[in-house]
């Protein structure tokens, strides 16, 4: 089987976690709602050959919708053909990958929200009817282009940016969710043996799922990350028992990760930027501030934000913890919460030690 990769995703760090992606389900770790009901479309298609129905993955980013999409492919036995919305400006561009397709193949489209109104429009004949509508501009005509039937799965992190017809042709609606400490643990165990041969201690494996921020995405790249570090570090070739949490501190400390929750240097500025407005924001705003795209603002840094975070501080000497998002989104735009004050405060003592150097953390008092 031939896999055909239609476009290049290397926009950011997708293509960093590739080696450490699941090929077939049974490395798909989590998900199992998800995974028990692809598998009995996939069985059903590999007995009649009928192509399986439409899909769309739901997700925050680094939830694994791509690659559970190639997973889908894979299962199939079909070339998987891959574009990103956002190269879709025109029906055109569609059609250049899609007429490449074969009888059961797989379209993925990736952040099909970014796709134009007017080209989503012309989807719907498409997916139903597996035809596309070509205008002959040397007969100013139009004519009909019957293609195989092939599954379309989009993903996409803005469903609501999505036309209402649009989301009806998607016939399942895949809802994938946040990871679990322990699921992660098992990634990053899994990922060990698989790719690097090794068994990564369990200390090691729980500190990288902790600070992975519920997705497998950053749960790969910090072991990525952590395993390139203890190869320059170590002489010789590298066994479990140089796998030491000390070194994985010392990769947090390289990526100016913190070694509390897991935060980069994009969200601690985003919050630092909130708290010293001191007052509602919208998220454009805030993208000016700190010099990010709004759509990384939406899709790579407020989804864990606003997501319950446990915070481990000691309080009159005694070690204590509170749950809550960091921020709030209002009417007015996104305020902060005393939970991310309280973060940035423990952030300013880590410098102290020399975490986080070079990096401006003063606030407006709470």
């Amino acid at each position: 089987m031939s896999m055909t990769q239609t476009e290049d995703t290397n926009q950011d760090s997708k293509v960093n976690t590739l080696d450490h992606r699941p090929v077939n389900f049974d490395q798909v770790i989590g998900q199992e709602e998800v995974k028990e009901y692809l598998k009995i479309k996939i069985s059903a298609f590999k007995k009649t050959r009928n192509s399986v129905v439409h899909m769309l993955f739901l997700g925050f980013s680094g939830s694994g919708k791509t690659t559970m999409a190639n997973v889908v492919a894979n299962e199939m036995q079909v070339n998987f053909h891959q574009i990103m919305g956002t190269r879709i400006k025109a029906f055109a561009d569609l059609y250049n990958i899609i007429k490449n397709v074969q009888e059961g193949d797989v379209v993925f489209i990736d952040e099909i929200h970014a796709i134009a109104p007017k080209v989503q429009e012309q989807l719907y004949g498409v997916m139903e009817d597996f035809e596309f509508t070509l205008e002959d501009k040397n007969l100013s005509r139009t004519r009909v282009v019957k293609m195989p039937k092939f599954t379309l799965i989009g993903a996409t992190t803005h469903s609501g940016n999505l036309t209402g017809p649009l989301l009806s042709r998607f016939q399942y609606k895949a809802q994938l969710l946040p990871y679990s400490v322990q699921e992660l643990t098992e990634m990053v165990k899994t990922a060990g043996k698989r790719i690097y041969k090794l068994s990564i201690p369990n200390d090691v494996a729980v500190c990288i799922a902790k600070l992975s921020k519920n997705t497998a995405r950053v749960c790969y790249n910090i072991l990525r990350n952590y395993m390139d570090l203890v190869e320059s570090e170590c002489s010789g070739r590298v066994n479990s028992e140089m796998l030491t949490i000390e070194l994985l501190y010392k990769t947090l400390k390289h990526e100016h990760i913190d070694p509390m929750i897991g935060l980069d240097y994009a969200s601690r500025k985003y919050l630092v930027a909130l708290l010293r407005e001191g007052k509602p924001c919208g998220s454009r705003s805030l993208g000016a501030m700190i010099n990010e795209q709004e759509s990384t603002i939406l899709g790579m840094i407020e989804p864990f934000l606003l997501s319950d975070i446990t915070l481990e501080f000691k309080d009159n000497g005694s070690l204590t913890s509170h749950t809550a998002p960091f921020i709030r989104i209002t009417p007015k735009g996104r305020v902060a919460t005393a939970n991310a004050y309280k973060y940035i405060k423990l952030c300013t003592s880590l410098q102290q030690i020399g975490w986080l150097s070079n990096e401006s953390l003063s606030v407006k008092p709470e």
